[in-house]
């Protein structure tokens, strides 16, 4: 899925770490793709973000964040981007 052009989304960027396996989700805002912490608040906008797009680096860290959000029913609000935010 593809996201709207000129839509303001929030979304993580996703990489899988090649150690252990594991997901590593970093959310970002979507307006000014500021790096967000924990509380998911953007400083820069002073806005609270909702991240539910998730770029994701590598076709293989694709793969496994759609199988985790059709795998899911907690996730089914998440879509998943093959490929960095450009």
């Amino acid at each position: 899925m593809n996201p709207v052009k000129d839509e303001i989304r929030d979304y993580f960027v996703a990489v899988l770490n090649e150690d252990d396996g594991s997901l590593e989700m970093e959310p970002h805002c979507g307006r000014c793709d500021e790096h967000l912490n924990e509380d998911y608040y953007c400083d820069n906008c002073r806005r609270n973000c909702i991240c539910l797009d998730i770029y994701c680096e590598t076709e293989t860290t694709y793969a496994e964040v759609t199988r985790l959000i059709e795998g899911q029913e907690r996730f089914k609000k998440f879509r998943a981007i093959n490929g960095l935010k450009k």
